[in-house]
């Protein structure tokens, strides 16, 4: 024993070292807030930028919560018993268009005021009686439209005095318009949500719920008048009210009052109410979902239940969910339910209560739900000492409302250091410029005023923001606090060494996303529920988990069952015909094959009688599919594929050929002509393009407009005649690089100048031309030239103000809409720059990778094959899955659909889809011929070449098409092309104007 002790003493040592060492890391690897021992205290510091003069700031309305609070440092206060009320038709005035009177549409209200289109408006006037805080609320009709919620904005006397009133929502009503289905094994499905009609009052609150209360506005004695201004859907207004604010009183004065009224409590009842059966909800995306857990009712081991609702989809402020709870007779009870709330570590999730409309006491305008990983169970507030609430005997409703208050404060700091960055950013980039230095003495601190007391400052506001997290529960160290601890540490090293800052400059913007990126995953309440308990105060609650011999049950067969379980095949729901069903796989996940199972069990196949077996496989694994080919087990029809793959099978005659169908031009009209060009070959046509990317200009109104840039370029050479203006102020355009996607940014600049990829369909490549020439010039020049940026995030630049104009796809799009509320009305979407032709129109080409619809060669159902793909591919079908994938994931999730037709339906705004629809007039995508994956990398190599080691463009230009020669041509010597008596035919005209 001693001897092989002896012998292995170093090894041992050794382990017992690293063994320490990573005890002592894992007891240390959280932040430590020593970092702020050294910096001092400040007085009276001049913060502002050279750049906040008459800049950004000052167009950007405050916030909700900086207005309050500088009001009521102003004296303002709560005033007590007034309340206005205007009917909806006595407005004084209204838009020519857009908005008019009508007639009430459940005829009750006699004539109201209807908002019907976008810039449409009408005012009230009020007749304030004392100068005070006031509170508002309208009664409204969500018409029907598109199905997304009601957006207005709401000025005062002609301003909005404060962001968050450019964007008030108002949501729609929902509820599912069928019992849920089953397929043959036994696994739920969630039905189709039906919007339900109807008038509801709501006060103007913060979109966001960052504010636990209504909106209070600072009126003064007299006349005002309110504009109310339609931004998104229809409604009509029934009623303005406008009133002293609320005040709700607390548990302690309601629990007085039960005393007072001799209130008992009631015994011997304990009531369950399944969350998931849900009277109404404010959002379709509010669907139920399954859950795995033992304990969790009602369960199934051998099958899928949707038994909870919530989770990922409730999460946003405004959004609700309303139950119907009956009790057998009238007196006290307590409520809680049964809920997981596992997303935002350490941090409770926080949700508005009512009861039949009203907030019963104070604390439910923020109920707690604390954070743990496992399921948990408890009344609803009070912590040990649960809540109680009078209840008369009979069917009440009690509503649940994302509440994200308690953190309003925390965010609303943090958002003001991000702005303070912004501005010391772009103070800095004036001094240094973008490519700075670092060896330089840039002496910043004599040019930039009081550089060091702004990073301290900024620190200590970090730090107060730690600290109130601390003050919620988080834990000291907690990975939640990362971003910030970082920041803060950033602040502090900067400010201790400022000759670092030139070389370190980068972090500056890096830290501002992160602290971006921060609030926004912090602003999701995520919260999922299980069931709700209404009980009397001598029952115990239910236990919350399963015991663990359950759980090791459930886990051993859920083991032994997936050796042979399919995971892949979204089940048969309708009645099987005789023979097999069509097969279609689909390459996107498995929330999105269950709707289109679902789609087609009620309406394709009830049309046509054709059953349709639906089997997922994952996104990008396209070489399933050639392997499904090869081994003879290929599908009938694949969704989601590349756009590359179709014309990689066709060579190889995998594939239909769609024109073979007599209605294919017919289907083909469907979409813009350019999208079509990747999916020919030979003459014939092998897909059907699915959903379509594109990019477009984006930019900042206030920041333009300050800068004395009046007019939005059109063409690339506006937009390089402005970039010194913008770079001058720090500033700078943006035009996305990355190696992934280097052939897609330089085909706009080679479409635009008249030049394609290739000669002859694909027999030489064409980038030896002089439009490829002034294109890659023209492109690669953007960064030579011009110095913009090579990388940076779009978004949260375009946020800061850093980058206010730029050119991004449609993923920024859907940021920008859900995840900058306070620009809203800042900025807008244009169709990218283009070059001018002879003819003075501005060519504007552009493509935008899109998933395809492919149907087999080998398929003994072709007919029944095409039927679907029409089908799946019509103005009707693609609307209903747009919105069926919204309502189930989100507005992130918004179907980008090929379909013109389905585009001009989806929930956009109207400008938007006249900006996208204009674009789309110039969509054209690049051909796809054997070996084009060698065009793809010498692209990227040249604009290697050109932009980072400076090769001269035509060098690089000359070098690049002799490689991407040698391979067509070996790929045409492959596939024995030139031997074919049909030669390829060029799409270069097709998709041009």
């Amino acid at each position: 024993m001693f001897k092989v002790l002896r012998k292995n003493l170093v090894t041992l040592l050794a382990a017992a070292l690293l063994i320490a060492a990573f005890v002592w890391w894992y007891q240390s690897r959280g932040f430590s807030d020593t970092a702020m021992a050294g910096v001092p205290e400040y007085g009276d510091v001049d913060q502002r930028s050279i750049l906040a003069e008459g800049d950004i700031g000052s167009r950007l309305e405050p916030s909700y919560l900086a207005y309050y609070q500088k009001a009521g440092d102003d004296g303002a206060k709560d005033t007590k018993g007034h309340q206005i009320v205007v009917k909806g038709a006595d407005y004084t005035a209204i838009s020519g268009s857009g908005a008019s009177r009508q007639r009430d549409p459940e005829g009750r209200r006699g004539d109201v005021a209807a908002l019907t289109a976008e810039g449409g408006w009408v005012e009230y006037e009020v007749d304030i009686p004392e100068s005070g805080f006031y509170q508002m609320g309208i009664l409204y009709y969500a018409m029907k439209e598109k199905g997304a919620s009601v957006q207005r904005s709401v000025r005062i006397d002609g301003e909005y005095p404060f962001f968050q009133s450019k964007r008030i929502v108002f949501q729609r009503m929902w509820k599912e318009a069928a019992p849920t289905r089953f397929d043959e094994m036994g696994n739920e499905f969630n039905p189709k949500q039906e919007e339900v009609f109807g008038w509801q009052y709501r006060e103007f609150r913060d979109p966001e719920a960052r504010a636990e209360e209504p909106f209070r506005y600072y009126l003064t004695k007299g006349k005002h008048n309110i504009r109310i201004e339609h931004t998104r859907e229809s409604a009509a207004i029934g009623e303005l009210r406008v009133f002293s604010p609320v005040v709700i009183p607390t548990y302690a004065e309601v629990l007085e009052t039960y005393k007072q009224r001799s209130y008992k409590e009631i015994s011997n009842s304990l009531i369950k109410v399944q969350a998931e059966d849900a009277k109404l909800k404010s959002d379709p995306t509010l669907r139920r979902k399954d859950n795995r857990e033992p304990a969790t009712e009602p369960f199934n081991r051998s099958a899928t239940l949707l038994n909870t609702i919530g989770g990922s989809s409730w999460r946003d402020g405004g959004q609700w969910i309303e139950w119907e709870i009956e009790v057998p007779e009238s007196g006290l009870y307590q409520i809680g339910s049964r809920f997981l709330a596992s997303w935002l570590n350490e941090i409770p999730v926080q949700r508005t209560v009512t009861i039949d409309g009203v907030v019963p006491f104070k604390e439910m305008n923020a109920v707690d739900f604390p954070y743990s990983q496992r399921w948990q169970v408890s009344g609803l507030g009070g912590g040990d000492t649960p809540y109680l609430y009078y209840l008369e005997k009979g069917k009440h409703n009690l509503r649940m409302e994302v509440q994200v208050g308690q953190l309003g404060q925390v965010f609303e700091r943090i958002q003001d250091v991000s702005q303070r960055l912004s501005y010391l950013s772009r103070e800095i980039i004036m001094v240094i410029g973008t490519n700075p230095d670092p060896n330089r003495e840039w002496e910043l601190e004599r040019n930039i005023p009081n550089l060091v007391p702004r990073l301290h400052l900024m620190a200590l506001d970090l730090q107060k923001a730690i600290e109130s997290m601390y003050e919620m529960g988080t834990e000291k160290g907690s990975p939640e606090l990362a971003s910030i601890a970082t920041a803060r540490d950033l602040f502090v090293d900067l400010a201790a060494n400022t000759d670092s800052i030139a070389g370190r400059s980068d972090k500056l913007s890096d830290t501002q996303s992160q602290l971006s990126g921060w609030i926004t995953s912090m602003n999701k309440q995520r919260l999922q529920l299980d069931y709700l308990i209404v009980k009397s105060p001598d029952q115990p609650w239910p236990k919350a988990t399963a015991g663990l011999a359950t759980k090791l049950g459930v886990g051993m067969y859920d083991f032994f069952t997936s050796f042979t379980k399919d995971y892949r095949s979204i089940g048969i729901t309708g009645e099987e015909d005789e023979g097999e069903p069509l097969k279609v796989w689909v390459a996107r996940g498995r929330d999105w094959a269950q709707i289109i199972k679902q789609m087609a069990d009620e309406d394709f196949t009830t049309a046509t009688g054709i059953n349709v077996d639906i089997n997922v496989i994952p996104a990008g694994a396209m070489n399933l599919l050639m392997l499904a080919v090869t081994s003879g087990k290929a599908p009938d029809v694949a969704l989601g594929v590349e756009p590359v793959i179709p014309i990689d099978f066709a060579l190889r005659d995998g594939l239909k050929n769609l024109s073979d169908y007599p209605d294919y031009q017919e289907v083909a009209n469907r979409f813009r002509p350019g999208a079509l060009i990747p999916y020919r070959f030979q003459g014939g046509n092998y897909a059907l393009p699915e959903n379509q990317n594109f990019s477009m200009m984006f930019y900042r109104k206030d920041i333009l407009q300050e800068l004395g840039i009046t007019k939005i370029p059109q063409t690339w050479q506006e937009v390089m005649d402005i970039i010194p203006t913008l770079q001058r102020h720090g500033m700078d355009f943006f035009y996305s690089h990355s190696t992934a996607g280097a052939i897609s940014e330089f085909a706009p600049f080679l479409f635009q100048q008249g030049g394609d990829f290739y000669r002859e369909g694909g027999k030489s490549s064409a980038l030896d031309s002089a439009e490829a020439l002034a294109a890659m010039k023209m492109w690669t020049g953007l960064y030579t030239n011009y110095k913009i940026s090579k990388e940076a995030s779009f978004y949260n630049r375009f946020r800061s103000g850093e980058m206010p104009i730029g050119v991004a796809d449609y993923s920024t799009y859907v940021q920008l809409m859900t995840a900058a509320p306070e620009l809203t009305g800042w900025w807008e979407m244009l169709p990218m720059p283009g070059i001018k032709r002879p003819d003075g129109k501005i060519d504007r080409s552009v493509g935008g990778a899109s998933q395809t619809g492919i149907i087999f060669k080998n398929t003994k159902k072709s007919q029944e094959a095409w039927e679907f793909l029409k089908w799946w591919v019509s103005a009707p079908v693609q609307e209903r899955f747009g919105t069926e994938l919204e309502a189930l994931m989100g507005v992130e999730a918004r179907w980008n659909t090929a379909n013109v037709e389905a585009l001009m339906n989806l929930p956009w705004p109207q400008k938007d889809i006249e900006a996208i629809l204009e674009q789309w007039e110039w969509f054209r995508e690049r051909e796809i011929v054997p070996g084009d994956y060698l065009t793809t990398r010498y692209v990227n190599n040249i604009w290697n070449e050109i932009v980072l080691k400076g090769k001269n463009v035509r060098e690089a230009m000359e070098d690049g098409v002799k490689e991407v020669n040698r391979e067509l041509k070996k790929k045409r010597e492959e596939f024995g092309l030139d031997r074919e008596t049909v030669g390829m035919r060029t799409d270069k005209e097709v998709g041009s104007r």
